[in-house]
């Protein structure tokens, strides 16, 4: 899927399926990952190689209710999953990634958006 494609197809979309449409591309890309957990959200997290050195990206892929979300941070999942594409593809073994999918980053910051508000 082409990052233009992925971020119209997560625009509008509620956080649970956001989260789906990524675990859905992870597992279709034979990517191992695992979830975190907590009180009322799930992280992702990929970790790619073995390497001594290790760079980290992160994005978010919660939104505002009511909002698109489009470029609120569709965009940066897209740009996780070509670093994830670029890392198999051409990976040496020397530099590790991992990258994060964060879940909440929105939670509190408008009305409405609390933990009890989702």
């Amino acid at each position: 899927m082409r990052p233009f494609e992925l971020i119209k197809q997560l625009d509008g979309q509620s956080n649970i399926n956001r989260r789906e449409i990524i675990t859905a591309w992870l597992e279709e890309h034979n990517v191992t990952y695992w979830k975190q957990e907590y009180l009322s959200g799930v992280n992702l997290v990929v970790d790619l190689g073995a390497g001594d050195k290790r760079v980290g990206v992160s994005s978010h892929f919660d939104r505002v209710p009511e909002a698109p979300g489009a470029n609120d941070n569709a965009s940066a999942v897209a740009v996780c999953f070509d670093v994830i594409h670029r890392h198999q593809e051409k990976g040496d073994g020397q530099m590790g990634v991992s990258v994060f999918f964060f879940d909440e980053e929105e939670t509190g910051l408008k009305p409405g958006t609390g933990r009890n508000g989702r």
